[in-house]
């Protein structure tokens, strides 16, 4: 059987966008860095025409929560300090430990 190359499977060949430099939904200048991009894994023409987003238009468009470095480095941190609590065989320093973990879980 002879394979019709119009009837392949076909996959996006397009490139991505070149960004610009802003947030295509709000305008705000951006850096690279910090623009937001939304990928599809099986779909190569959907993440080439996504546009660049700032975190809050993306988070709104989407719905989903991207976490910040802060809340990143807190979890963690708290992961951390969970496995160490967990190491300590005596009941008044697992308390201590856990304390400082509400302490940190409550700041911002």
């Amino acid at each position: 059987m002879v394979m019709k190359p119009h009837r392949a499977t076909r996959t996006a060949r397009t490139r991505s966008r070149r960004f610009g430099g802003h947030c295509e939904a709000c305008g705000k200048s951006l850096c690279s860095c910090q623009a937001y991009q939304y990928t599809d894994e099986s779909n190569g023409a959907i993440t080439a025409s996504a546009p660049f987003l700032c975190r809050s238009c993306y988070e709104l468009r989407y719905g989903v929560k991207i976490p910040t470095e802060a809340e990143h480095c807190k979890a963690r941190l708290l992961e951390k300090l969970g496995r160490y609590a967990d190491a300590f065989p005596d009941e008044r320093d697992r308390d201590l430990v856990s304390r400082i973990m509400r302490l940190i879980d409550s700041t911002d």
